[in-house]
């Protein structure tokens, strides 16, 4: 990976369960990468879904980071963004990019995204099989990708470092950016971590979060060496 002047990455876990260990190791890799280049290692909590989100599960997740030795150097909440995401919902509504028909979607300009990832190199997708896509149910409650392309610009995020289960979601999130006239970050998407049966790792492989993983007494060397 290039060499930047300013290098910022980010987890953004959901306290929507326990922290799973496949986040766990992807906030490995961009703390280590953070500190190799002297850069910043921020943390962002993802809790706009209201029903699921749970102070419990968003302990669990600052207590795993906590015991892996991965301190970070800002702390954002998304439920605290709200004003935020509206005056960028309301640009894209003004500039014809989205539109309102019941909740907000993301008018598609059916193109080719074009990008490079770090890891797997050149990607290209053609937009129009993704369709209109969903940015928000109303103008106070955004979802994934729009939320996260704010975020990241705001926060000046240098380097997406996520799972490849996220790169479906990269061309819509670059689309997004080309709307509001921004640069992307770079982009890397990592490998998963597998059960035997070479599928995701799942609840039916046995214990999934960190926090089980430590019950069950597995070492802090084990699970960094995993």
């Amino acid at each position: 990976m290039e060499k930047l002047n300013k290098i910022r990455v980010r987890i953004a876990p959901s306290p929507t369960g326990l922290f799973h260990i496949g986040t766990a190791r992807t906030a490995l890799f961009n703390y280590l990468f953070a500190k190799r280049n002297k850069g910043s290692f921020i943390l962002r909590i993802e809790d706009t879904d209201k029903e699921r989100s749970k102070k419990e599960f968003e302990k669990d997740i600052l207590d795993g980071l906590n015991w892996l030795g991965l301190k970070w150097d800002e702390l954002y909440y998304q439920s605290k963004r709200t004003a935020i995401y509206e005056k960028y919902l309301k640009q894209l509504l003004k500039n014809g990019s989205a539109y309102q028909k019941e909740i907000i979607w993301f008018k598609n300009p059916n193109k080719k995204v074009v990008f490079y990832d770090l890891i797997r190199g050149r990607v290209e997708v053609d937009s129009t099989v993704l369709g209109d896509f969903s940015l928000a149910k109303d103008l106070k409650t955004p979802l994934y990708n729009f939320a996260a392309v704010i975020d990241d610009h705001e926060m000046e995020i240098s380097h997406v470092i996520r799972g490849e289960d996220h790169i479906s979601n990269t061309p819509k999130q670059i689309l997004i950016y080309e709307a509001l006239s921004w640069k992307p970050p770079q982009f890397a998407h990592l490998p998963l971590i597998l059960g035997p049966d070479r599928s995701k790792l799942s609840t039916r492989h046995g214990a999934t979060s960190l926090s089980e993983s430590r019950k069950m007494g597995y070492f802090l060397e084990a699970m960094v060496n995993f």
